[in-house]
């Protein structure tokens, strides 16, 4: 059985910064983007590839919507 964990994501969206957990088994870099992307309410079109996946499209993006600096660190358990 796979653990939840949890992950403190911190962004800028349109310079205002913004905190918030996310519960998740793992977190890499384009998960806490697409991550950022729908907590700040920017979302991603629907039949776009904007998906953990293609993370510089992802990115691309977030960015031009006014969503940067996204960093994430675990959280202790």
């Amino acid at each position: 059985m796979t653990r939840t964990r949890y992950f403190q994501i911190t962004y800028r969206f349109n310079d205002d910064r913004h905190v918030f957990v996310q519960p998740d088994t793992h977190m890499s870099h384009a998960d806490a983007w697409y991550y950022a992307c729908l907590h700040s309410g920017l979302g991603l079109s629907y039949g776009q590839n904007h998906d953990q996946q293609n993370d510089e499209a992802l990115r691309g993006h977030a960015q031009a919507g006014g969503l940067t600096d996204v960093s994430w660190e675990e959280l202790p358990s």
